[in-house]
C-alpha cells in the first residue's frame, strides 16, 4: 500500500541522506523547506508521484529514524502504485535502511 514509511539508516542530516540517495539512484533527490516539517528531502521519480523524507530524524542507538511519504496524482502518474512501492522499498534496501515499517499517512 502506497502512503507512508518509517525507516533507521546511517544518515544523521536530510542533505547526508539526499547525496546517499543521488549516489544509488537514478531519482534526482533534492533538499526542500517546510513551514511544518523543516527541512525534507524529495524526490519526483515519474510525473504525478512526489516522495518527502521528513527532516528531524530520531536516533533509537543504533541509527536514525525518518517518516517519509508518497503522494501520487493518478490523473498524472504512468506507473501503478504496486510498483512506486515496490521501486521505493528497494531503493531504502540500497541506503542501506532497514527497520522500514508502513505508518500512518501525514500531509
Amino acid at each position: 500500500m502506497t502512503g507512508a514509511y518509517s525507516f533507521r539508516c546511517p544518515f544523521k542530516s536530510t542533505e547526508a541522506l539526499a547525496r546517499r540517495l543521488n549516489e544509488i539512484s537514478a531519482w534526482k533527490w533534492g533538499v526542500g523547506d517546510s513551514h511544518w516539517y523543516g527541512d525534507y528531502g524529495v524526490a519526483r521519480p515519474w510525473p504525478g508521484v512526489r516522495i518527502r523524507i521528513i527532516d528531524f530524524p530520531k536516533s533509537d542507538g543504533v541509527g536514525w529514524i525518518y517518516d517519509s511519504d508518497i503522494r501520487i496524482d493518478k490523473k498524472l502518474c504512468p506507473v501503478t502504485e504496486a510498483e512506486i512501492d515496490s521501486a521505493y522499498r528497494a531503493l531504502l534496501a540500497q541506503i542501506p535502511a532497514d527497520e522500514i515499517k508502513e505508518i500512518e499517512s501525514f500531509d
